[in-house]
């Protein structure tokens, strides 16, 4: 059972590696989903929550 997980994660692992080398040999662009419009809508202006992160609101992990 082991080694079947083993080999299955491997052979996953090879095949995604390889498409990201294809899409990066190859130039495939990235489909646009309209979230990252979306979040540069909300904005860190408008206090929306992108561009935040822990430092920036003080409330994850302290505000360090």
């Amino acid at each position: 059972m082991k080694k079947t997980l083993l080999i299955v994660y491997l052979a996953m692992g090879l095949v995604i590696s390889g498409w990201y080398t294809a899409a990066a040999v190859l130039g495939w662009k990235s489909p646009n989903l309209g979230i990252a419009k979306a979040l540069q809508g909300s904005g860190s202006s408008s206090g929306g929550y992108y561009g935040g992160g822990r430092s920036f609101g003080g409330s994850w992990g302290g505000g360090k």
